[in-house]
């Protein structure tokens, strides 16, 4: 019986060698001759157009799809050569869907690989609560649930524990989030992000939506047909300094405001709101709209959470009940959102601010339009002084080419 480290296991590095697969009766291979190195810690996307075997390369890492030809290494360890069960037991694999058994309880669907290794039991239980907090959900509530008895974003939230809970180094993740609404969509990437940072794996991501590799990337590698890399680099490499016009293509317009992407709201100034919660004294909220120097301050429920916006009028109004009064928050962000995602809430809220909110829902503060306009033409400014710098270049080289008389390196000129 294997017994569980009692160390966090972080990210391992993958090399891919020259790494092909073809199907019988198929010309054309579907993976053909991909070299790459994922680096310990680090999350790379795998983004192309559909078919073009980004899934595949991603399955032939955890043997799920076996390669024709070349070389996987997983720190350094060759397993292309080793018992493909056993190696699926040490890579975390999320997909679509979330792919939990119907049949068991979300504590047995998260408890299915470490039962498998030979945990204790005991450790597999404490495993599956730390498993549930770590993604967001409270082991009382959902411990004895089955997976028809959550919502989709909560089903893909019990994937991703699920993943994890043997504590893996490496997150295999095939487009593990296409099939919810955009909302949960986007609440479920500030989830990864935030858990990436606290885990340090090393995940491989596979999408077809450019902006959610931009968003979860800290390199995204642009396949062609047959997993052929076009461009493997940082997002913001990518979005500044494209490959060829298949890379662009993927870029799309707006690639400035697509920056947006890659600055987060924990990178901004959030500021301080003044803040009441449900349960202070009438006489003492009176006091704190007259002192907010805002017109309105922010009502919290009992578990400190965004509830209502609260104006003097409001109050009046509604003849001082706090059940009556307000503007209920209908959007609110984390830290690890995007400062697309808050210039997008903010700009559908008429007072032009939006809560920012904690890993469980609580108020940390407020971002405002402002402070997001500034940051849009600082990316903005960036862009404008670097095309200028490349023009700059550009010029330059065109004048040394032209130029009738060069200098050898040892200072004589010639004709």
């Amino acid at each position: 019986m294997s017994e569980p480290t009692s160390a966090a296991s972080h990210g391992a590095t993958i090399e891919l060698e020259n790494l092909s697969k073809r199907y019988p009766g198929h010309p054309q291979p579907a993976v053909d001759d991909v070299s790459m190195e994922i680096r310990a810690g680090e999350t790379v996307v795998f983004v192309g157009p559909s078919g073009c075997g980004k899934s595949t390369t991603l399955k032939m890492i955890n043997r799920l799809i076996e390669p024709t030809g070349g070389r996987i290494r997983i720190d350094g360890e060759d397993v292309t050569g080793i018992d493909p069960v056993k190696l699926r037991r040490k890579v975390g694999y999320a997909i679509q869907s979330s792919g939990l058994f119907p049949h068991l309880t979300v504590a047995q669907n998260i408890a299915l690989v470490p039962r498998m290794t030979g945990w204790p039991k005991g450790r597999i239980r404490e495993r599956v609560e730390e498993m549930l907090d770590l993604v967001g959900l409270d082991a009382g509530e959902f411990h004895g649930r089955y997976p028809r008895q959550l919502s989709g974003g909560q089903q893909q939230r019990v994937g991703v524990a699920r993943a994890l809970a043997a504590d893996p180094p490496v997150l295999l993740m095939d487009e593990p989030f296409g099939a919810v609404d955009p909302i949960t969509r986007d609440h479920l990437q500030d989830e990864l992000i935030r858990l990436q940072r606290e885990l340090h794996k090393t995940i491989v991501f596979v999408t077809h939506d450019f902006d959610e590799a931009i968003r979860l990337g800290d390199r995204i590698a642009v396949l062609r047909e047959r997993s052929r890399i076009a461009q493997f680099d940082t997002p913001q490499a990518i979005l500044t300094h494209p490959a060829d016009d298949f890379v662009s293509g993927f870029v799309g317009a707006g690639a400035a405001l697509k920056r947006l992407n890659l600055t987060r709201v924990r990178d901004v100034e959030v500021r301080d709101y003044p803040t009441v919660t449900v349960d202070t004294p009438l006489p003492q909220v009176f006091g704190s709209l007259r002192g907010s120097g805002t017109g309105e301050i922010l009502l919290l429920d009992g578990r400190r959470r965004p509830h209502k916006w609260l104006r003097r009028g409001d109050l009046v109004r509604a003849r001082g009940s706090l059940a009556r009064a307000g503007t209920p928050v209908h959007d609110t962000v984390g830290r690890d959102a995007t400062l697309r995602d808050a210039l997008e809430a903010v700009l559908t809220d008429a007072a032009g601010r939006v809560a920012v909110t904690g890993r469980r829902g609580e108020y940390l503060g407020v971002v405002d339009m402002e402070t997001l306009m500034n940051s849009v033409h600082e990316l903005l400014e960036a862009d404008r002084l670097e095309a200028m710098e490349a023009e700059h270049d550009l010029v330059e080289a065109r004048a040394r080419q032209t130029r009738p008389d060069q200098e050898d390196p040892g200072g004589v000129t010639t004709a």
